[in-house]
């Protein structure tokens, strides 16, 4: 059996000693067109705190409780309200899973049931909904699942500690597109370097 192994260190995933491409790696053209203009400085800060707060919340509702730094305190309370105003029963929490015919890797937030709907949910931490980015990549984590599901969730958790549950459209137009896109691409990289005499690709 395929054993996938997760380094955070690098965002690497790699599958029998095979690096898979990440979900992130994927939508990066959504990405770059998304945050093309916002300084890198907000966008390791924004980073950072992600990190945290998923780390955070996956411990919350693994052992039920926890102790926060007060920068990220309200993301934590948001997503307390968030529990508190929804029946929700996860079956994953942060797991990381590859398509089934090798393409990508990623890591899912949470799958299970929010007031009973099968869903996948992300947790996002951003000043806003990027839908186009987010539409893409939690389709890209449908796809990855053995089992479909009725809806796509983003828990959007604010800095005032208040929370937004929205849905995304199951659509595989998006998602499609980046799988074609990104494999156009490794195949021409493969091409250049095949024909490069030294053996190494060229820009």
């Amino acid at each position: 059996m395929a054993q996938l192994i997760f380094y955070d260190k690098g965002h690497i995933y790699e599958l029998d000693g095979e690096t898979l491409p990440s979900v992130s790696e994927l939508t990066r053209f959504i990405t770059r067109e998304t945050y093309g203009e916002v300084s890198q400085w907000r966008l390791d800060n924004a980073a950072e705190r992600g990190t945290k707060v998923h780390k955070l919340t996956e411990a919350l509702d693994k052992y039920g409780e926890i102790e926060a730094d007060a920068a990220v305190v309200p993301y934590v309370q948001a997503y307390v309200q968030f529990r508190k105003d929804h029946d929700c029963k996860w079956d994953m929490i942060e797991k990381a899973m590859h398509h089934p015919e090798k393409i990508y890797a990623g890591t899912l937030d949470r799958v299970g049931t929010i007031d009973g709907k099968r869903c996948i949910a992300d947790i996002k931490t951003s000043s806003a909904i990027k839908k186009p980015l987010y539409t893409a990549q939690l389709n890209l984590y449908r796809k990855m699942l053995p089992e479909p599901v009725d809806a796509l969730y983003i828990i959007h958790l604010k800095p005032d500690g208040k929370y937004r549950l929205v849905e995304l459209p199951i659509d595989d137009a998006l998602a499609d597109a980046c799988i074609t896109l990104h494999t156009a691409l490794v195949k021409k990289r493969r091409r250049k370097k095949e024909e490069s005499p030294d053996g190494t690709a060229e820009n």
